[in-house]
């Protein structure tokens, strides 16, 4: 499940274990945040794990979208593995600290 939102944003899913993980890829903005936080809600299973490592910027938009999320999902919403200037969108909003740290678990085998 997956697929490209546009040219600049793509996400995949990937069922593992307890889990699906939803990789986020590219530029998360107001062009392509629309509709992420109802997929995340759409995907949700015993905990959704979203993996920032292939995300390379995120403006205030993709905020409020993880907002909306975990909002619905509260504590089955998981987000890991930030790049620092993603990392630094959060810290900047106050919620920095919603970072976990990866579990090998999560790894596609």
């Amino acid at each position: 499940m997956g697929g490209p939102v546009n040219d600049s944003f793509s996400y995949t899913v990937a069922d593992v274990c307890d889990a699906h993980v939803v990789t986020l890829h590219g530029e998360l903005d107001l062009g392509t945040a629309t509709g992420l936080a109802d997929m995340l809600v759409a995907v949700s299973g015993p905990v959704v794990v979203v993996d920032l490592s292939e995300l390379t910027f995120m403006d205030s938009s993709g905020i409020a979208a993880m907002v909306q999320a975990r909002n619905q999902l509260g504590d089955n919403f998981v987000l890991t593995r930030p790049q620092p200037i993603v990392r630094r969108v959060f810290e900047i909003t106050g919620l920095g600290d919603w970072f976990t740290e990866w579990e090998p678990s999560w790894s596609a085998h």
